[in-house]
C-alpha cells in the first residue's frame, strides 16, 4: 500500500466514512436516550434498528485501520496519540457491548433510566475521545 498512488488514500477514505457512520449511530442512539431529538421513537428501538449499521461500520473501521497501521507501523507504534486512540477505542467498544447495550434495554414505552442516560453520556465521551485522538495523530 505504501507504493500505491491511491491505496493509502482510498483506505483512509473508507476508514473515515466508517467513522462517520459509526459516529452517526452513536449520536442518534445516545441523544435519543437523553431525550434529545427523534422523540417519536424509543431509544431501544433506535438502537435495535441501527445495530447492523453500527456493527458494519465498526468492522469496516477495524479492517481499514489495520491496513493503515500496516502501512506505517513504526509511526503508529511510537505515536502517543495513536496509543491513546487505541486505549479509548478498546474502552469504547467494551463499554458499548458490555454496559451501554444492557443499560438501554428498557421497555419501549418506559422512559430511559438514569443509568441508561449516564451510559449514553459516557459512550459519547469515549467515542469522541477516539475521534479526537485519531485526529491528533496527524498533528502531533
Amino acid at each position: 500500500m505504501r507504493d500505491s498512488k491511491w491505496g493509502f488514500a482510498t483506505v483512509e477514505m473508507v476508514h473515515l466514512l466508517a467513522l462517520a457512520a459509526l459516529g452517526g449511530t452513536v449520536l442518534v442512539v445516545n441523544l435519543g436516550t437523553l431525550g434529545i431529538g427523534l422523540r417519536r421513537q424509543s431509544a431501544p428501538r433506535l438502537a435495535r434498528e441501527l445495530a447492523p449499521l453500527f456493527v458494519g461500520s465498526l468492522a469496516a473501521m477495524v479492517l481499514s485501520g489495520l491496513l493503515l497501521v500496516g502501512a506505517e507501523p513504526m509511526k503508529c507504534y511510537y505515536h502517543p496519540a495513536f496509543r491513546l486512540k487505541m486505549v479509548l477505542f478498546a474502552l469504547a467498544v467494551l463499554f458499548t457491548f458490555a454496559v451501554h447495550r444492557r443499560a438501554g434495554r428498557t421497555p419501549s414505552d418506559a422512559p430511559p433510566s438514569t443509568g441508561a442516560k449516564a451510559a449514553a453520556v459516557v459512550s459519547m465521551a469515549l467515542w469522541l475521545g477516539v475521534g479526537l485522538a485519531g485526529r491528533a495523530i496527524g498533528f502531533l
